[in-house]
């Protein structure tokens, strides 16, 4: 436990640090070139660097959690056989810790040795449950199995409860996934549904403001409908307009006005919906929001990939 505070810090410290780099970077290059589109591209590259490292490390962790939790059933299974042929449960930690959980396995060794060191069976049950605290069925298994040694009885048929209850509840869970499945497939659907719409209205909607005649200043406008356009940002020098700014100048360098505004607006809207919609993902999917990461990535990239390659290739209204 101590052992992943400590990584977690220095995953935060470095990715801060590489973040900072990354920014100075930017700057500098920004100001060697001149051009300051360069400068919203690291931006957002010191935004990846600050904060994908350390929702990887969680989601790596998740995935430890779930393979410890598959092969926890099998261990509690083995101690059970064990207690029934005469052994204590420390011998037949003892014992598992030859046999094969995949990721367990280590959790088995570390165990076993601190058995050996002279360390109590409840210590080293409360130990891994440090370990492992991350997981509520692991936790609930582990409580069953210190109240079953504490008040003695026939131990090895708790632990075959424990166990079959545990293969149940994962059996279900895993069942629970493939039915939720079509509602991630939904999630994504929904996704892809606003990046189109999105993209249309600004096709359509930009083009037909400006073509209405100017009626004062070079961002106002009234239709002939009667309907007045102005651009929203127009004097406004702080957020977020100057955020607006900058993603404009991100993007290729498209000038103040009604479409930088709605251009970026969209593009922010398009962005942040395809994080969150990710981590909904992974929470009806997986029913857990970390688990989402992997949803949010994807989402996010491919509205930020399909922004640049209109920009670029000059197919945005300007």
């Amino acid at each position: 436990m101590v052992e992943d505070v400590h990584k977690k810090k220095k995953i935060i410290l470095i990715s801060l640090v590489a973040s900072i780099v990354v920014i100075f970077l930017g700057f500098s290059t920004a100001g060697f070139t001149g051009d300051f589109a360069i400068l919203g591209n690291f931006l957002i590259i010191s935004i990846i660097v600050g904060i994908v490292p350390y929702f990887l490390w969680r989601y790596t962790q998740l995935m430890w959690i779930k393979s410890i939790e598959a092969q926890f059933p099998n261990f509690v299974r083995d101690l059970a056989d064990s207690e029934r042929s005469g052994m204590s449960l420390s011998e037949g930690i003892g014992i598992a810790a030859k046999a094969n959980y995949g990721k367990l396995s280590p959790e088995v060794i570390r165990m076993n040795n601190r058995l050996s060191w002279g360390t109590p069976f409840l210590r080293v049950m409360e130990i891994f449950g440090q370990s492992v605290k991350q997981s509520k069925i692991i936790m609930e298994a582990l409580n069953i199995i210190k109240q079953s040694y504490e008040g003695g009885g026939d131990i090895s048929a708790t632990l075959d409860a424990v166990s079959r209850d545990m293969i149940m509840l994962k059996e279900a869970e895993a069942e629970r996934s493939s039915l939720v499945q079509e509602h991630v497939m939904i999630m994504y659907g929904i996704f892809f549904m606003f990046l189109g719409v999105s993209i249309m209205i600004i096709f359509v909607m930009v083009p037909m403001i400006q073509s209405q005649p100017t009626a004062s200043g070079s961002f106002s406008s009234v239709g002939t409908l009667g309907f007045s356009f102005s651009d929203p940002c127009k004097n406004v020098a702080g957020p977020p307009c100057s955020v607006f700014s900058g993603i404009c100048a991100m993007l290729g360098d498209i000038p103040p006005g009604i479409s930088c505004y709605y251009i970026a607006l969209f593009f922010s809207v398009v962005v942040i919906q395809g994080l969150f919609t990710g981590l909904i993902a992974g929470q009806l999917g997986e029913n857990s929001a970390i688990a989402g990461i992997k949803h949010s990535i994807i989402m996010v990239f491919v509205a930020m990939g399909v922004f640049f390659f209109l920009a670029k290739t000059g197919m945005l209204p300007s």
